[in-house]
């Protein structure tokens, strides 16, 4: 499927606010669909048939990841505590497999990338995300 780049961050915005708003409004279920809401956007920013490198398809996929667990993490219902984020952090490293495997899958079927950055987008995909959970961890979360 052919998308062109603005149309592309469109639809990833508007799923983006979809989640964040159910999130919002329908706590359990907002938080439950956090492993399908990523796998979704890794989806359409790697298989979608763009103008974008393969790196900037990684920084974009942990961009819409990241902005999604903070959406969640700060907007979503219910009571603020270290189980919730127990159970956001599970979900969302539940999501980042296929993620992940996606991002490989995208790596090895671009031709049009020399190795350095094929390995560059990988590592930087997971640094990314290593350096959110540090950053993030505990957003949100209320003391009694």
């Amino acid at each position: 499927m052919k998308l062109h780049n603005t149309k592309l961050i469109s639809l990833l915005v508007i799923i983006l606010l979809i989640s964040v708003i159910v999130g919002h409004f329908l706590p359990p279920t907002g938080i439950s669909l956090i492993p399908l809401i990523v796998t979704l956007m890794t989806g359409l920013i790697i298989f979608t048939n763009n103008d974008l490198s393969i790196l900037l398809k990684s920084i974009l996929t942990y961009l819409f990841i990241g902005l999604n667990d903070i959406g969640i993490k700060l907007f979503s219902g219910g009571i603020h505590d270290t189980e919730g984020m127990g159970w956001i952090h599970m979900l969302l490293f539940i999501g980042l497999v296929p993620c992940f495997i996606m991002l490989i899958i995208g790596v090895l079927r671009d031709k049009g990338s020399a190795i350095l950055i094929k390995v560059l987008s990988v590592l930087l995909f997971i640094l990314l995300i290593f350096v959110h959970l540090q950053i993030f961890e505990t957003l949100g979360v209320q003391e009694n």
